[in-house]
C-alpha cells in the first residue's frame, strides 16, 4: 500500500513533467515537499491561531513567524533586485479587511484553512473534500462580485521593497518578525532548543515557496488555483455566471490561465503536489486514518470553506498567499491582513461548538 501510494504520487508528477514540461512538474514536486512538511509536523494555521487567541502556547504561531522569516531571508532581495521575478504586492482596503475577517471565522469553523484542508487530506479527513469543494463555491462568489469590491475604499498600498529597497526591506522585515517570536516567548514551550518537527516543517515549507518563486516568478498562492477551478466550471456547465468577464481576470496572465488547460495552470499545481505529499506522508508514517462523516463537522465544513473561499478572494489571498508570500514580498498589505484575521479567528472560536468542534 506505501509503495502503490508513493509511485502513484511520483507517476503523477512524471505524467505532468511529459504533458505539460519540468516547469510545472518542479512546482508539483515544491507542493509535494510542502504537503510532506505540514502532514509531518501537524502545521496547521487553524489550531495554532485558536492557541493565540485563547491564551495558550505560542509555539506554532513563533514557528509560523519563523517560516516567514527564512522565506523573507532569501526571497525579498531576489524580488527586488531582479525584473523576472515579482512579488505580491497588493492595496490594504475595504475588501482586504472584510476578507481577512470572513477567512478566519471560516477557518475555524471548517477547523482547517485552505491549506491545512489540502494537507488533512492525509490524514484521511475526508470532510476536507466538502470544504474545499465549497471554498471553490466561495471563490465562485467572489470572482462574481470581484468588480464591486475594486470600487470599495482602498486606504494605501506599497511595500517597503518600493519605498526602501531589498536590503532594508529585508532587515525591517526580520527585525519585526524576531520581535514578535521574542515577544511571545513567554506563552511557548522551547522551540529552538533543539531540532523538532515544527522547525524542520517551517524550513521545508519556506524552502518550498522559495522555489516556486524561483520556478514561476511568483510566490505561493493557493487561492488563485481554486478560483480557476471555479471560472472554469462556469464555463465548462453554462452556468452564465459570467465569471471569465470580472476583472479578476482582466490581465494577461489572469486571461493566459483561463485558455490553458488546468494540468497547465503553474497556481494550480503546489496545491495538487501538496495533496499527493500529503497523502504520501500520512500513508508511510500510519497517520492516513479516515474517519467518518459527522453532521455537525460536515456542515461547518461546508459554510467555512464557503466563507474562506469568498474571503480569500477579496482578500487577496489566504494565510499562505496573502499573510505568508505577502510578508516575504516585503508588501505592507501581508502584515495588515493578520489583523482582520485574527479577529475572524476570536469570533469563529465562539462559534465552534455549534459545529461540533471543541473550543
Amino acid at each position: 500500500m506505501k509503495a502503490i501510494v508513493v509511485l502513484s504520487s511520483i507517476g503523477l508528477a512524471a505524467w505532468i513533467g511529459w504533458a505539460q514540461g519540468w516547469q510545472l512538474a518542479a512546482l508539483f514536486a515544491a507542493g509535494a515537499f510542502a504537503g510532506i512538511g505540514f502532514l509531518y509536523a501537524s502545521f496547521g494555521f487553524t489550531t495554532t491561531w485558536r492557541e493565540l487567541i485563547s491564551g495558550g502556547d505560542t509555539r506554532g504561531f513563533r514557528a509560523q513567524l519563523t517560516m516567514i522569516a527564512l522565506a523573507s531571508l532569501v526571497m525579498i532581495p531576489i524580488i527586488y533586485s531582479d525584473s523576472q521575478f515579482n512579488g505580491f504586492v497588493r492595496p490594504v482596503g475595504a475588501s482586504l479587511l472584510v476578507g481577512a475577517f470572513m477567512f478566519g471565522i471560516g477557518a475555524q469553523i471548517a477547523n482547517g484553512c485552505s491549506s491545512g484542508s489540502l494537507f488533512h487530506l492525509g490524514q484521511g479527513r475526508w470532510q476536507s473534500i466538502a470544504t474545499l469543494s465549497s471554498f471553490v463555491l466561495g471563490c465562485m462568489l467572489a470572482v462574481r462580485d470581484y468588480d464591486d469590491w475594486l470600487d470599495a475604499p482602498i486606504f494605501f498600498a506599497g511595500s517597503l521593497g518600493q519605498t526602501h529597497g531589498p536590503w532594508i526591506a529585508m532587515t525591517v522585515t526580520l527585525a519585526a518578525l524576531g520581535a514578535l517570536i521574542w515577544a511571545l516567548r513567554g506563552r511557548s514551550t522551547p522551540l529552538f532548543s533543539q531540532w523538532q518537527p515544527l522547525l524542520i516543517a517551517a524550513l521545508m515549507i519556506a524552502g518550498a515557496n522559495l522555489a516556486i518563486l524561483l520556478i514561476s516568478g511568483r510566490p505561493w498562492s493557493v487561492v488563485q488555483g481554486f478560483a480557476l477551478i471555479g471560472t472554469q466550471l462556469d464555463l465548462a456547465y453554462a452556468l452564465e455566471w459570467d465569471l471569465d468577464f470580472s476583472s479578476f481576470w482582466s490581465s494577461d496572465l489572469m486571461a493566459s490561465r483561463l485558455e490553458a488547460s488546468v494540468w497547465a495552470d503553474p497556481f494550480l499545481m503546489p496545491n495538487l503536489g501538496l495533496v499527493a505529499g500529503a497523502i504520501s506522508c500520512g500513508v508511510v508514517l500510519g497517520k492516513f486514518k479516515p474517519a467518518a462523516f459527522k453532521i455537525l463537522p460536515l456542515a461547518g465544513g461546508l459554510l467555512g470553506g464557503l466563507l474562506m473561499g469568498y474571503g480569500a478572494t477579496i482578500a487577496f489571498g489566504c494565510n499562505i498567499g496573502a499573510l505568508f508570500s505577502g510578508i516575504a514580498s516585503a508588501s505592507y498589505h501581508g502584515w495588515v491582513w493578520l489583523l482582520p484575521a485574527l479577529a475572524g479567528t476570536w469570533v469563529g472560536i465562539r462559534l465552534r461548538p455549534a459545529f461540533g468542534h471543541s473550543k
